[in-house]
This record gives C-alpha cells, sequence and structure tokens, in this order.
C-alpha cells in the first residue's frame, strides 16, 4: 500500500463500504450525539486509485452513519492508495482495537480475511498464533458459533474447540465442555473422552440422550473407568511378559543341561516347539 495521505472533504454518496458491520443502538446514538456537539475528532479513511471517486472505505463507516444521521452530506476523508484486500485488513484491525469489540464479529471478520490472505499471513497481521486462526477457520467453516464464542472470550484454547466440534451431537458437545470447565483435561484427553462417549451411546435412540444420559458426570466416570481398564490390561500384559522371558530364560538354562537334555530325548520331549525355540535362539543371540 503506497503511503501518499491527503485529507479532504468528500460526498458520502461517492464511498462503497466493503465491511459493514451492525452495531449498538446506545454507543451509536452516543457517537452522533457527540459528532453534533464537537465535530469529527478523526477523518475517516477511504482509498482511491487516482485521488477521485469512486472511493472504497478503510474506517471509519459508523462516522459515515453519524454524518447521515445529522443530515450531513460530505465528510472529511483521509484518502491513500490502497488495493481493496488492504482495505478490508484495515477496517478489521480497527475494529479489532475497539474495547467492545463483539466476539463474533471479530471471528466474521477473520472468516472474511481469509478469503484473501492464508493462515500464516492473517497471523502476522493481526499478532495471532498460527493455530488459533486456523482453529478459527475450521469452525467458522462447520458454524460452530457457540465454541466460536468460547474461543474468543479465552473459555477454551482453539485446538480443544476442534476437538469437540467434532462430536456428533450438541449435547455431547455441551457435555464435553462442561466435562473441561470442570476437570480441566487436554486436548488429547478430551479427544479420547469424545471417542469413548460416541463408543459407548452408539445406537442410543434420541429419547434416551433427552432423559440426561450423556452429561459431564457420567463422561468422566467412564473416562476414568476406560483409563483404570487400560492401566488394568497394561499390567496384565507386563506380568505375562515377565512370566515369559522367566520361563524362556530357564529353558535354555535346562537346555544347555546335558542330563536334562538327555532325559529329554529318551522321554520324546526334545522336540519343542518352534516359536519357543525362536524366542529362545534370539534371546540367545542377543546376549552374546
Amino acid at each position: 500500500m503506497k503511503r501518499s495521505r491527503r485529507i479532504r472533504t468528500i460526498p458520502i454518496s461517492e464511498i462503497t463500504v466493503l465491511n459493514s458491520r451492525d452495531r449498538s443502538a446506545a454507543p451509536f446514538k452516543e457517537m452522533v450525539s457527540s459528532v453534533a456537539k464537537l465535530g469529527l475528532k478523526r477523518p475517516i479513511t477511504v482509498s482511491s486509485r487516482n485521488g477521485v471517486a469512486p472511493y472504497e472505505l478503510a474506517c471509519g463507516e459508523g462516522r459515515i452513519e453519524a454524518f447521515l444521521a445529522l443530515e450531513q452530506k460530505d465528510i472529511p476523508a483521509i484518502v491513500v492508495d490502497a488495493s481493496t484486500e488492504d482495505c478490508v485488513l484495515m477496517s478489521l484491525v480497527e475494529n479489532i482495537a475497539r474495547r467492545r469489540h463483539a466476539p463474533l464479529e471479530h471471528l466474521g471478520e477473520i472468516g472474511r480475511l481469509a478469503k484473501h490472505y492464508n493462515t500464516n499471513e492473517i497471523a502476522a497481521k493481526l499478532d495471532l498464533r498460527p493455530e488459533h486462526v486456523r482453529a478459527i477457520g475450521l469452525l467458522l467453516k462447520r458454524g460452530e458459533e457457540r465454541l466460536l464464542s468460547a474461543v474468543e472470550r479465552g473459555v477454551i484454547p482453539p485446538t480443544l474447540a476442534i476437538e469437540i466440534a467434532k462430536a456428533k451431537s450438541p449435547k455431547l458437545q455441551g457435555a464435553l465442555l462442561e466435562t473441561y470447565a470442570s476437570e480441566r483435561p487436554t486436548s488429547a484427553q478430551v479427544a479420547k473422552i469424545r471417542r469413548l462417549a460416541e463408543q459407548r451411546y452408539r445406537g442410543t435412540d434420541k429419547a434416551r440422550e433427552r432423559e440426561g444420559e450423556i452429561s459431564a458426570a457420567s463422561l468422566v466416570r467412564a473416562y476414568r473407568q476406560e483409563t483404570q481398564r487400560q492401566k488394568l490390561l497394561a499390567s496384565k500384559a507386563n506380568l505375562a511378559q515377565a512370566r515369559l522371558l522367566f520361563i524362556v530364560n530357564a529353558l535354555r538354562t535346562l537346555l544347555n543341561e546335558r542330563m536334562f537334555a538327555t532325559v529329554l530325548r529318551e522321554e520324546s520331549l526334545d522336540r519343542l516347539p518352534l516359536p519357543i525355540l525362536r524366542r529362545i535362539s534370539s534371546q540367545a543371540a542377543a546376549s552374546i
């Protein structure tokens, strides 16, 4: 974007608003009253390819609306030479800087920026983490307004919101949110809880779901039971491995005894199963 800037008074009718947004009635009335009493404190910013109409608005839609409410036809403006994409970006940056900026409005503007910039570019321009921008993009595509609002307010991290968004029912999503609020699980743990819940409630009809079978308490309870079951399985597997290692070592030691090998041959027991022979041979080779 070129840096040439000049202030002039231009007709409001010749300005095109690129990034229009809704605004609250009370703050707008305050703005109109301020402009009527004190005048315009800061000019709007518009772009023009050659310094003349038509103009594209970069910053100041509220100020334009206040002038129109006061039946003014012209408005002071800083005229710059900028592309349409840069005008959208300037509007977004100004809106993000507002103290009363609505979270979903912010997210919607990031969604519009995604049409012109990739994830890393948006993250660099807005000083956000790429994973944050990427998560917002995915949530916008899914239409997850509740999760978007939670991310923007800092209630849940973006990666966690993505895992919750994968849940197949709003009820399960709500239960996962409650689980996070009470237990603070990691994103990986939430993913496990979600998969466990979907397996557990597979085939359940909607009536049973409405009766409250899925809740934060039930999800946490099921997750803890599954974690305990997996720990028990791991303990049994470790015990079986230790016993197998003991048996293999004992057999290898006994087979090296001449008298024991003679007894086996006399009893026609000298032909051991192939898997056992392979394990004895592999461990013997590893010990050399």
